[in-house]
């Protein structure tokens, strides 16, 4: 890779991931930055006292051959499965029973086992988040919170996956790309995380929610495959929260949303929840709704590069196929 020697990612979710392997299968020396704990991103499993739960991307489906080879792989490699469960949808009134859409695929034990598969071999950095770019005699170099540099020697590429305002405003005076950026939108999202100890009569595993004024999504987490059972907890159930909600209370506390979406959870079953643990997550930047039109973005003056869902496809596939065609671009 004649002047990209050494590249930059910045995200480790699944754009960040398939860019960089791709980078690396190809020749580049590739580091990964990412500023929480552990890769994945938005395709997130939380652990608790009480259990896993997918927190973030419930599950995904594959729409094109291309994707679909790379489904096949992880299956084999027993980091992802088919997710059977029965869905339904709750629609002004009516209750939808029946196949709802495409296959879904979940991350075995957790959706982020993805991700740390993809992981592998990879040089990730992770809980360091970089806050400047600054270049050099046509190097970056990265600096996080505390204003430290990392890797002194620079890197020729950077490449940026986080969620777009704040990948915007990373690099708002280092490419014109940055306007384009920001133009994007989002829809917020509150997560509540649901443990009960008696069973709910609930025998279905996921539902669509139309017609609340506060719950979209419900997901019963301990049905997917290889999660692992909890003394005491009976039943493990995700909740998302319509985004129309979400906006209007982004500044609720945790525990303030969560109680909300588990009161609509109860009116939904028609019981009260005997709920063992309830916490909630918020996610600020959960749904892109105006996305770029193109996969990805290439600053070829500059050497930088923006991809994720909010480029092209706004789904668990399109982040995928966003990392790769970035470094196919970036490829002499």
């Amino acid at each position: 890779m004649p002047g990209l020697q050494r590249v930059a990612v910045i995200g480790a979710g699944m754009a960040g991931l398939a860019c960089a392997r791709e980078l690396g299968a190809r020749g580049a020396d590739v580091t990964i930055f990412e500023k929480s704990r552990g890769p994945g991103g938005r395709v997130a499993t939380q652990l608790s006292d009480y259990g896993s739960f997918d927190h973030g991307a419930q599950y995904f489906s594959v729409h094109t051959h291309g994707f679909e080879s790379h489904v096949q792989r992880w299956v084999d490699a027993g980091v992802a499965a088919p997710w059977p469960g029965k869905t339904i949808a709750f629609d002004r009134g009516r209750v939808i029973d029946g196949p709802i859409g495409a296959e879904r695929f979940v991350g075995v034990g957790g959706m982020n086992a993805i991700a740390r598969h993809l992981a592998e071999g990879l040089e990730l950095t992770t809980e360091t988040k970089i806050v400047r770019l600054t270049r050099r005699a046509g190097l970056w170099h990265l600096h996080d919170e505390a204003g430290k540099l990392l890797q002194i020697s620079g890197f020729d590429a950077v490449v940026v996956t986080a969620p777009s305002p704040q990948t915007a405003t990373l690099l708002h005076d280092c490419t014109p790309l940055a306007a384009e950026i920001a133009s994007v939108t989002w829809e917020p999202c509150w997560t509540a995380l649901l443990a009960l100890s008696r069973p709910s009569g609930i025998d279905y595993s996921a539902a669509f929610v139309n017609d609340d004024p506060i719950l979209g999504w419900m997901s019963r987490d301990d049905r997917k495959p290889g999660r692992a059972k909890v003394p005491g907890v009976v039943e493990r159930w995700v909740l998302h929260a319509r985004p129309r909600w979400s906006r209007k209370y982004i500044d609720l506390a945790p525990e303030a949303a969560a109680h909300w979406i588990a009161r609509a959870f109860s009116a939904r079953v028609g019981r009260p929840a005997t709920v063992r643990s309830l916490t909630g997550h918020r996610w600020r930047y959960a749904t892109p709704t105006r996305p770029l039109k193109q996969p990805f973005l290439w600053d070829e003056t500059g050497r930088i590069g923006v991809a994720g869902d909010w480029c092209g496809d706004p789904r668990v596939e399109g982040a995928f196929v966003s990392g790769l065609a970035l470094a196919e671009a970036m490829l002499p």
